[in-house]
């Protein structure tokens, strides 16, 4: 009887490359939580969360000044980059609440649970020259707790910015060129003009999800006559590409837009366009450390430029760097570079699938691994393994993580033909694997399928590795960990051991922030797998903040091994490997205690409210540790669903004052048919036990809620029927309806996007409660920048009870005539 050991296992990138001077191919199972925090608070800190970074990166030894959008974020942020080669400098403090604008999500869509309202601070990503290409990760902190990680990708070749203000597409004068943009709001579609400089091949390379933003991309291309010429959709989530084919000096535009047309100021995105062939797929898909070999590179138009998948062979050098895991390989064409492509780095024997007959399965010496192709639609590769009794082996089928369409699986054979283990998907990925011992000489089939049927083409590519495990191990850990002063948290150091490692592992913590301690023997015992350290904060200690790293001590044999324990860090929503994501540090912040709870008096209890109004909503606030100071109310940055223009003031509340107001915005354009809600923080602050004032935040239990009926007041206008010559003033005619509440005279006020901003001007008018009608005089420019349609808004303001705001809002459109 074949004694076969499956379980759910881990491709580790390349295999071999363990970190230490023993480096041994392993797939054990390493599956790593992507944060971790301690347990709920008693206390209802609400932890800071990190958004997005706009520009999303920059190249080397430059300076990139950016925006850091971050949810309930405070002024007393500090920030962390987990690369020393780059810095992140806040350049002052986060700036007011950014509701989304107009238009909105209306019916079954505006009852989804709503994007989150970030704050934006000002920055500069300050990056070395020696920085390499690829993701950097920051996050941030403060005395509520630390952030998940953020991407910011440092890149090569010529980079654009978006123009967010422009209203035409955006040129691009010359090719490569990666451009920086955001899809910012609901049905915004970006678009960016160019001219191709040669006949042949065009890529355009479409990256949001890798960045962290949540979004499906779609990209679009025209020519001059607005003609499609192509299109792609990511469906998958996992970023996607096109390549088309130009003509010399024709102009083409590329739009990109969100497959659901969403938009939000955290649809970050880089589009980068090649005028060149685009690089899908590689045989073999690694290469063995300081092996000079040919490799085949397939593509779309490597070999002719033609729109067609083709290959083409070049010698290529593999670094001797025990530390790289990859090498990044630009092809260069005739048609031009093409974008870099990643080789993965091995110590196995790198080979290709022999061409022989399927019928015969290929001989597969071992350790070694093997590159093939499913070139057939219904094409299944097998390989014959010849193990010897008691011998254990490990072995990945990988295809995603090189970008190949298949969706493996694995199967292993034994001498009598039965099939004896079989593995589709690891857990995080459809890539497979699995580890069996063997008490009888013999020859195992290893049979490798597709199970999406997406084989076909020569891009359907798959590594298939073979190695026994050797005695190692390797740590896990969470990536943040927040502890309170005066408290502990728990944080579980786990242990994966390979070939049979049993020893004890005793764990040291580097680089804990001031006041916060371990303990000071922390080992995981002989034959278990992990252990629980509480890290302890002393409640005389400054709140702060630090990056941590965890390592592992072990006699395995008669060497003393280390090993950095690595923790899965967000921001990669479609990392293609497991491994993709790691890091060697995680971020321990700790926590004061808040000062305040309250809710609304009426939680969860709908009021009625007039649309374009505002409700003034009774708040209860408790005072807690002794605190009688300032209290700041602020609309938070998660609330229920889509907020449809709702703002929120932020409120003052004197000290010693446990209630009161909460001033709720309503835009007159919200659904009647829905209840709409409002999520509030508070904010205080305190000194630390060292003296240091902090800003800490508590969420308010409770929404809220409000349901909607007819406005109080409305606002029309006449349309103007001829044009408006700039340089002359002219009258806007205006219509205004009030309810009988609304017994107060109304102020019309002229509302102005930044583009009109100087060019057109008028004296605020207040209008009785006796008069239906008005006219708002306007006085313009004799600019140029005038002509043309333009469009702007006048708002009519009204206060109900002598203090809260009605408002409506009506659009004028103006001709100013041709432009010169």
């Amino acid at each position: 009887m074949l004694s076969l050991y499956v379980r759910a296992i881990r491709v580790i990138r390349g295999f071999p490359e363990l970190v230490g001077p023993v480096r041994i191919p392993s797939l054990i199972v390493l599956v790593f939580c992507a944060a971790f925090l301690p347990g709920p608070s008693a206390f209802a800190q609400r932890n800071p969360d990190i958004g997005y970074v706009f520009p999303p990166g920059g190249q080397a030894g430059t300076t990139v000044e950016v925006n850091l959008g971050g949810y309930d974020w405070t002024p007393d942020m500090e920030f962390f980059v987990l690369d020393r080669r780059a810095q992140l400098l806040a350049d002052g403090p986060p700036g007011e609440i950014l509701v989304p604008p107009p238009p909105y999500w209306f019916g079954s869509k505006g009852r989804l649970g709503a994007v989150p309202l970030p704050r934006e601070v000002p920055a500069r990503f300050v990056v070395a020259a020696d920085c390499p290409p690829g993701p950097v990760y920051w996050q941030a902190a403060n005395a509520n707790g630390g952030t998940a990680t953020g991407v910011f990708v440092v890149g090569t070749g010529p980079q654009v910015v978006e123009d967010e203000c422009r209203k035409a597409p955006q040129a691009l004068t010359s090719l490569p060129v990666t451009v920086s943009g955001r899809i910012s709001k609901i049905e915004e579609v970006d678009r960016y003009r160019f001219v191709a400089p040669r006949a042949g091949p065009v890529t355009c390379d479409l990256v949001a999800r890798r960045l962290g933003a949540n979004w499906h991309g779609c990209l679009e291309v025209r020519d001059a006559a607005t003609k499609l010429v192509a299109d792609v959709v990511d469906a998958e989530g996992l970023d996607t590409a096109l390549t088309f084919a130009a003509q010399t000096g024709a102009e083409y535009e590329v739009a990109v837009r969100d497959i659901d047309h969403a938009g939000d100021r955290s649809y970050v995105y880089q589009l980068t366009i090649a005028a060149a062939p685009r690089v899908v797929a590689s045989l073999p898909a690694a290469g063995r450390r300081g092996e000079t070999r040919e490799v085949e590179f397939v593509g779309i138009g490597v070999a002719t430029g033609a729109l067609q998948l083709e290959s083409v062979a070049r010698p290529v050098t593999f670094p001797t760097d025990p530390s790289r895991s990859s090498l990044v390989y630009s092809l260069e064409t005739p048609f031009g570079t093409a974008l870099p492509f990643e080789l993965l780095l091995s110590d196995l024997p790198e080979l290709i699938e022999p061409a022989a007959p399927a019928a015969a399965p290929h001989e597969l010496p071992a350790p070694a691994a093997v590159t093939g192709a499913l070139d057939q639609p219904t094409s299944v590769d097998r390989y014959l393994l010849e193990v010897k009794q008691g011998e254990r082996w490990t072995i990945a089928l990988e295809a995603r993580r090189f970008g190949s369409p298949l969706d493996v699986s694995l199967a292993v054979v034994g001498p009598d033909g039965k099939e004896l283990a079989n593995n589709d998907d690891l857990p995080g990925t459809t890539d497979a694997g699995v580890e069996f011992a063997a008490p009888a000489d013999g020859g195992y089939q290893l049979v490798v399928s597709d199970m999406a049927a997406r084989g076909g083409t020569r891009a359907a590519v798959y590594r298939l590795s073979v190695a026994k495990p050797q005695a190692d191990f390797r740590l896990e850990v969470p990536q943040r960990v927040n502890v309170l002063l005066g408290g502990s948290a728990g944080v579980l150091v786990k242990a994966t051991r390979l070939g049979g490692f049993a020893g004890p592992i005793k764990l040291t913590f580097a680089g804990l922030p001031a006041g916060v301690s371990a303990p000071a023997e922390m080992t995981i015992p002989a034959d278990k797998s992990e252990l629980a350290v509480a890290l302890t904060a002393g409640a005389e200690a400054t709140a702060a903040a630090a990056l941590v790293k965890v390592t592992g001590e072990a006699k395995v044999g008669e060497t003393t091994v280390t090993r950095q324990a690595l923790a899965a860090a967000a921001g990669n929503l479609a990392p293609r490997g497991l491994d993709g994501n790691l890091v060697s540090e995680i971020l321990v912040a700790s926590m004061m205690k808040p000062r305040v709870k309250g809710r609304p008096v009426d939680q969860d209890t709908g009021r009625k409210v007039h649309r374009g109004a505002t409700f003034p909503a009774d708040v209860i606030v408790e005072r807690l540790e002794g605190y009688q100071g300032e209290i700041v109310l602020k609309m938070a940055a998660r609330q229920s669903y889509q907020v449809q223009g709702i703002t929120g003031d932020d409120i003052v509340v004197p000290p010693g004052v446990t209630n009161t107001i909460y001033p709720c915005h309503m835009p007159e354009w919200l659904e009647t048919t829905r209840t709409s809600r409002m999520g509030m923080i508070s904010v205080v602050q305190v000194p630390d036990p060292r003296g240091r004032v902090r800003h800490l935040v508590a969420e308010m239990t409770g929404f809220i809620t409000m349901t909607l009926e007819g406005p109080l007041l409305k606002l029309a206008h006449v349309p103007l029927e001829t044009p408006v010559e700039p340089g002359r003033p002219f009258d806007v005619r205006l219509k205004i309806s009030r309810a009988a509440k609304l017994a107060e005279p109304v102020r019309l006020e002229l509302r102005l996007q930044q583009e009109l901003t100087g060019l057109l001007s008028a004296e605020p008018l207040d209008v009785p409660i006796d008069r239906e009608e008005a006219e708002l005089r306007i006085a313009t420019l004799a600019d140029p920048r005038l002509a043309g349609v333009r469009r702007f808004t006048i708002r009519a303001t009204g206060l109900q009870d002598g203090k809260w705001p009605a408002v409506s809002e009506t659009t004028v459109e103006v001709d100013f005539g041709a432009k010169p």
